[in-house]
């Protein structure tokens, strides 16, 4: 099931006091508007009631889709330095839910999932259309690699990092994201063909 908790954060405009619907675990086989939320950019975001300026809570929950095989913890971007201890949260909780200190019967879903932990919600968005395009991750990771080393022109950054947005049957689709505020700052269209070639070439 999907499990919310509300909660009060400060407008970080204002100050006035808006209450959210924290999400601690998301079930996109139960809940598919959540996932449509997480993709359209909409999931755990509000207006202001008094000055209007909208914002967003950080990633912070388990994210599960047992119809893509995915598994994912969703960490706040502030939260990557300190990757190598919440991998290790991240598999003690998979291991608790779904891996070998589950039950047996649930032991049975988890071992068709791909556990993940990703940072920021572009990160998490990349995930859910990679599943959608049906892209193994890990392939997709090689491709942006290869396209850092021979774009012409990239927008390098600390605090940027190249995602994948969208994609067509024989085309996929890759943008900058700034990490802090989810700006896309330039888009590029890739052929798909690039990304077989590197799955054949294991």
């Amino acid at each position: 099931m999907s499990i919310f908790n509300t909660v009060t954060l400060a407008c970080p405009n204002c100050k006035t006091p808006v209450a959210f619907d924290s999400v601690h675990s998301v079930n996109a086989d139960r809940r598919p508007d959540l996932r449509r939320d997480i993709l359209r950019g909409q999931f755990q975001r509000k207006e202001c009631p008094s000055c209007g300026a909208g914002f967003r809570l950080d990633a912070a929950f388990v994210y599960v889709d047992i119809g893509r095989d995915q598994w994912v913890a969703a960490q706040p971007v502030s939260a990557m330095d300190d990757w190598a201890q919440r991998e290790g949260q991240a598999r003690a909780l998979f291991d608790s839910s779904y891996g070998s200190g589950a039950p047996p019967a649930v032991r049975s879903l988890g071992r068709a999932l791909r556990p993940r932990l990703v940072f920021g919600w572009s990160a998490l968005r990349e995930k859910l259309i990679a599943a959608e395009a049906v892209l193994d991750d890990v392939s997709l990771e090689l491709l942006k690699m290869g396209m850092l080393r021979n774009l012409p022109a990239a927008p390098f950054a600390a605090d940027a990092s190249l995602r994948l947005m969208d994609f067509e049957a024989r085309r996929l689709l890759f943008g900058w994201v700034r990490n802090p505020d989810d700006a896309v700052a330039e888009l590029r269209w890739v052929d798909r063909e690039l990304y077989e070639d590197i799955v054949a070439d294991a």
